[in-house]
């Protein structure tokens, strides 16, 4: 998974992700662990996040198939 440019100094942020063929769920988290946005049966490659205030924000990418769990974490600079 790769997440591009972290930091982030307009709070748009884009996700690529390595498997093209993968159903996946992705959660958007701030630091304090509430949801913020969600994505549920993500087919494509990527996905861009949008509109995002400064702060620390943790992303949860979560294999449909196979229950594997990646978490990444993000910055956002204004």
């Amino acid at each position: 998974t790769i997440i591009y440019p972290n930091p982030s100094s307009d709070g748009k942020v884009n996700v690529v992700f390595a498997d093209v063929n993968v159903i996946r769920d992705v959660s958007l988290m701030d630091m304090n662990g509430r949801v913020i946005k969600q994505w549920k049966g993500v087919v494509n490659n990527n996905i861009q996040i949008n509109n995002l205030i400064a702060g620390f924000y943790t992303i949860r990418i979560v294999d449909t198939e196979t229950g594997e769990q990646t978490v990444e974490k993000i910055v956002v600079k204004k």
